[in-house]
């Protein structure tokens, strides 16, 4: 009995010493399987598309999940990931990463502005700046100068976020004396425009149709001439929204019961002045409001052009497209086909286009290299049955 006693007790020894040597080797797998990358590397531009892969300097097993992490928010994250271990044993490892602004703000501005003496407003906004993340990035005027002086002075703007990056554009600021005025306010109303005819006969194909767009600056319109001079569509203001209020264009029933009746397709634009996503949201429930009881083959067109004020919005870049894309969503979802409207330069700088895009650019040819369906090429057409210029533009079939 002794002897089988003591028998156990050596067993029982031998097991937990053989448990200990499990246990420590367990550890010591788990501390040596997974290797991460340098400090370096655990910085992460925001927007930038990584997995858990990309920090792993070595991993002794394979991965459970190799997912995406998000990288939407400024600041650190822990990120917790499983493995299969060399002795097939599921584990979990956490890192942490910090996502980074790392993109300085832009601005677009010019080399020599001019003011006259006495000017009263703010020198921040003779260009147009922002940043792609922060809503109020801090703008100033580096140097010195008298607004009640006249001079030339080297200044520099300068723009800065809330990480700190910066981005400086030197300029000259003419302060000139006020011009004295002659009394003669009399100016040229003469226009020149393109007929549509030449246009036709420059852009209509097999695969084309040609066609305009139109708001109460156009007046009452003929259609029945419209249509016979050979426009083939047509896109109605609908309105426009600005301090969270809706205004329906004056013209627009006028427009689409007359394009309608003689047989154009239409669609309707929007030109918003939205700063945040809710109001984007509202306003494309209202355009639904108003065309709803209408076909509107051709969808809604979204078109925010306030750059000359974007300074004082408020908005980051990043918003200015959630807002664009919070206005097409919503109207999508009611079913319409919808488009992003923007001129050549701001489609290539601002925009960020989740939807079809109407381009505009006056020349000769299109020289955006982006996808469009719909090309404005000029602002000063000339239509029967409308007085006055008016947007013409090509639409592409295919």
């Amino acid at each position: 009995m002794i002897f089988g006693a003591i028998i156990l007790v050596i067993i029982a020894i031998f097991a937990s010493i053989l448990i200990a040597h499990d246990i420590a080797e367990n550890r010591r797998l788990d501390a040596t399987s997974v290797t991460l990358k340098s400090a370096d590397y655990l910085t992460v531009p925001f927007g930038v598309e990584v997995k858990v892969s990309d920090f792993l300097e070595h991993l002794n097993g394979s991965l459970v999940d190799d997912f995406t992490i998000p990288t939407d928010t400024l600041g650190t994250q822990s990120v917790t990931f499983e493995y299969v271990n060399i002795k097939n044993r599921r584990r979990k490892s956490t890192f942490t990463i910090t996502v980074a602004d790392v993109m300085p703000p832009r601005v677009f501005g010019q080399s020599t502005y001019t003011v006259t003496k006495g000017y009263g407003g703010d020198l921040t906004n003779l260009m147009l700046s922002g940043d792609d993340l922060d809503d109020h990035p801090v703008r100033e005027i580096i140097g010195d100068y008298n607004l009640n002086k006249v001079g030339k002075y080297s200044l520099e703007y300068r723009i800065t976020d809330a990480s700190s990056n910066s981005t400086s554009h030197p300029f000259i600021l003419n302060v000139v004396e006020p011009t004295p005025s002659t009394g003669n306010t009399s100016t040229s109303t003469t226009s020149n425009g393109t007929p549509i005819s030449q246009i036709i006969q420059q852009h209509k194909t097999a695969d084309t149709k040609i066609g305009i767009d139109v708001s109460s600056w156009q007046g009452d319109i003929n259609w029945n001439k419209v249509k016979a001079s050979g426009v083939e569509f047509a896109f109605l203001r609908v309105g426009y929204g600005y301090n969270d209020e809706n205004f329906l264009d004056t013209k627009f029933q006028a427009n689409i019961e007359g394009a309608t009746a003689v047989g154009l397709p239409v669609g309707v634009y929007f030109y918003s002045y939205a700063d945040n996503v809710s109001e984007a949201q509202t306003q494309a429930e209202w355009v639904h409001e108003q065309i709803q009881n209408y076909s509107v083959e051709l969808g809604v067109v979204f078109d925010w052009e306030d750059w000359s004020d974007f300074n004082q919005y408020g908005m980051s870049f990043r918003i200015l497209n959630q807002v664009a894309e919070a206005f097409l969503s919503t109207a999508a979802s009611h079913g319409y086909k919808t488009t992003l409207y923007g001129s050549k330069y701001y489609l290539e700088q601002f925009w960020q286009p989740t939807a079809p895009v109407w381009l505009a650019q006056y020349y000769d040819y299109a020289t955006y290299t982006g996808d469009y369906w719909l090309w404005q090429l000029t602002d000063s057409g000339q239509v029967d049955g409308i007085s006055g210029n008016v947007d013409i533009a090509v639409m592409y079939l295919k």
